[in-house]
């Protein structure tokens, strides 16, 4: 077997660490040191077609695994990314449970077993749609809510605290509190409710 031969065989599949990338352009290349030679820059195998698109930033210090169909280390591409020392696998990670952990401590996971999907946000959530709906057994939300636009209510509200209104308030119902008959109350003499 040729030197020639032999050299392509060992260019196939190699195992190196990206030096550098074009993410911050926009574009899924890298260049990946690999045994003290550093590649031109090659393509990062990313999920691209006209269905969808999905493109994770490369980073420099990756340890990654290239494919070099023709044994051309300098014309390859890099097929994906290994945990190692200095990157190791999201905690909560298992056989039932796909992680996905940003690098601000953003976490997105869902557990088969437990049936439960978590989205814990370090900052803002930000959703942008024509419509949306929303359907489950019960909703519960804790935060300070603000709403723009006009909300149509089909069921009872019950509010335990303090109900402010900058405007009229319409119903085609009685209006109680805890002294009786708002609607239907009058006075002639000015006396109050007793």
């Amino acid at each position: 077997m040729s030197a020639e031969i032999l050299r392509r065989i060992n260019n196939l599949v190699q195992i190196g660490t990206v030096t550098e990338s074009k993410s911050a352009e926009g574009l899924a290349l890298a260049r990946v040191n690999i045994l003290g030679r550093v590649t031109d820059f090659l393509p990062f195998m990313q999920s691209a077609n006209s269905f969808k698109s999905h493109a994770t930033p490369v980073r420099a210090g990756e340890q990654v695994v290239v494919l070099a169909p023709y044994g051309d280390g300098d014309s390859g591409v890099i097929i994906g990314s290994l945990f190692n020392k200095g990157c190791k696998e999201p905690s909560g990670y298992s056989d039932t449970k796909e992680v996905f952990k940003y690098e601000d401590g953003t976490r997105i996971s869902y557990d088969t077993k437990e049936k439960v999907l978590t989205v814990d946000a370090v900052n803002a959530i930000s959703v942008v749609c024509k419509s949306a709906t929303v359907k489950a057994d019960t909703v519960n939300i804790t935060a300070t809510t603000t709403h723009t636009g006009d909300i149509s209510v089909s069921g009872n509200v019950s509010v335990s605290g303090e109900f402010s209104a900058g405007g009229n308030i319409t119903t085609g119902g009685t209006v109680t509190d805890i002294k009786g008959d708002l609607t239907n109350f009058s006075t002639t003499d000015g006396a109050s409710r007793a």
